[in-house]
């Protein structure tokens, strides 16, 4: 399991402003669905942060290391081969940035969550 390459490799497209977007797909046939879950595979909860966060690096042009999470909370789950929207907010904290972000699928809402980064 690697989310921060697979979010990498899953990126779509990156919309820039005050509030960065980006689309990110995670194909099927990756092997971390194999087990998460058989039969019903969902993204999990640590690559659908490494979206967020891959967004704001992408949004900086600079790589970013996940310092830690101050909260993260999931509403819906996150699907394999669906476009999925990170949207972050990205200010100054603490020698890094804090990540106000939100991951959405086509159904709405997946996740919310608060994480400091620091310079990769």
């Amino acid at each position: 399991m690697t989310p921060t390459a697979d979010a990498r490799a899953a990126f779509v497209a990156l919309a820039p402003g005050d509030k960065p977007r980006a689309t990110f797909r995670f194909a099927a046939g990756l092997p971390v669905f194999a087990g998460h879950f058989p039969g019903a595979p969902l993204v999990p909860g640590v690559y659908v942060l490494a979206c967020v966060v891959e967004t704001a690096a992408r949004a900086l042009a600079r790589g970013l290391a996940l310092r830690a999470i101050e909260r993260a909370k999931w509403t819906a789950p996150a699907l394999p081969d669906q476009d999925l929207v990170a949207e972050v907010a990205i200010s100054a904290h603490d020698g890094g940035w804090r990540l106000d972000g939100s991951v959405s699928g086509p159904a709405g809402a997946c996740a919310a969550c608060r994480l400091l980064v620091g310079a990769a």
